[in-house]
């Protein structure tokens, strides 16, 4: 499997538990860079084979999955999530309340 091909994968691996399409485009083209540079360093500076470089590279960044599941807990903290949610329903009743209010004056 080329480098490429290895990146492509590890990359689809992290993505996959990113929800958010522009969120997932950014990180995937961050990591990208990241993978890229850390690589190329290893290949120009270490004198490493390019391959060998992109594993090294790879490894670095750790399990894939994990990484993915780190990444949306950053993003979307379900404290965080709840908390909107809550707000939500709150200005939502209170609207609800003034809507009747306006309609029982009306009578």
């Amino acid at each position: 499997m080329s480098s490429d091909e290895r990146i492509d994968r590890f990359l689809g691996q992290v993505c996959r538990h990113l929800y958010w399409p522009p969120y997932r485009a950014r990180v995937r083209r961050e990591l990208t860079d990241h993978i890229l540079t850390h690589a190329a360093y290893l290949h120009e500076q270490r004198g490493e084979a390019w391959d060998e470089a992109v594993d090294r590279a790879l490894s670095a960044l750790g399990e894939p999955n994990e990484l993915g599941r780190s990444l949306r807990h950053a993003r979307f903290p379900v404290p965080y999530v709840l908390c909107i949610l809550l707000t939500g329903l709150v200005w939502a009743a209170i609207a609800a309340c003034v809507v009747y209010l306006m309609m029982m004056l009306i009578q």
